[in-house]
């Protein structure tokens, strides 16, 4: 938060000044950690329903594709419609959000209410990123590195599992549908999908857990703010140049003080 960064003698993690010191590290959480997981589980059949509703409705399916901010590394796979960078080198990866940035994305929450109330349930101290993910087959996931340590990334398995592999710093998960497990995005992770069917899990980030009730509040608040100040910002600079191509549309079309000379009226106001 001062710009400085922690030296965490992780290789494999990101380096930023989001991560917040002394915070437990680990690839892959044990499942004991989270007597929470069987909860979220016992929601597997009524939220695939759910999924599978969407995508056979007559209405469009709510997923998009995926996007990376373009930074100097992934310049390569700028996408076709100049909208961010792919996330995959082969195949295509689509998400769907409930929240994300503490937005929720009202339409599709309204689609998806047992998924929703799930979220809000059973997962305890969730981040406000929840989304579903979807990944055709033939695709990878090239590797990169979730923001920061503090939240950890919640997978429930939906479908198409079979020729999936997930690889998150130096171990190798193979997902299973309805068993849900805990990782930390922080690490460079990426994935293959090596099956026949369309890969989905619902995606939830929560909280770290070796983080207090105060600080998640603080670093709340202050993610918060960060992002009002962000929106704020986009605002007006949008403003400024609504109002910069308005002038300049005005001197394009102002009458000149000749012409008024001839008989016009100058303009009021």
């Amino acid at each position: 938060m001062n710009g400085r960064v922690w030296d965490h003698g992780q290789p494999l993690m990101c380096r930023t000044p989001e991560n917040v010191p002394g915070l437990r590290a680990r690839m892959v959480w044990p499942r004991e950690e989270f007597s929470w997981l069987a909860g979220v589980e016992s929601n597997f059949e009524a939220i695939k329903e759910e999924l599978l509703g969407a995508r056979g409705g007559s209405s469009s399916s709510g997923f998009q594709p995926y996007r990376d901010p373009i930074v100097g590394g992934n310049a390569d796979r700028a996408a076709a419609d100049g909208l961010g960078a792919e996330g995959v080198d082969s195949g295509a990866w689509n998400v769907l959000y409930l929240l994300l940035n503490h937005k929720r994305f009202e339409e599709n929450c309204a689609r998806f209410p047992a998924t929703v109330k799930t979220i809000e349930e059973a997962f305890p101290r969730h981040y406000s990123h929840a989304f579903f993910s979807a990944l055709t087959p033939g695709s990878h996931i090239v590797k990169h590195h979730g923001p920061s340590n503090r939240m950890l990334r919640v997978w429930l398995p939906l479908l198409g599992l079979e020729g999936f592999r997930l690889r998150v710093g130096d171990q190798v998960v193979e997902p299973r549908a309805g068993e849900a497990f805990v990782w930390d995005h922080s690490f460079e992770h990426e994935a293959w999908h090596e099956g026949d069917q369309t890969r989905v899990v619902l995606i939830v980030d929560v909280w770290h857990p070796d983080l207090s009730a105060p600080e998640v509040k603080f670093l709340s608040t202050l993610q918060n703010c960060r992002l009002r100040a962000g929106r704020a910002l986009a605002e007006h600079y949008e403003s400024s140049s609504r109002g910069k191509a308005a002038r300049r549309t005005s001197r394009r079309t102002r009458p000149t003080s000749r012409s008024w000379r001839e008989g016009q009226a100058p303009p009021h106001g």
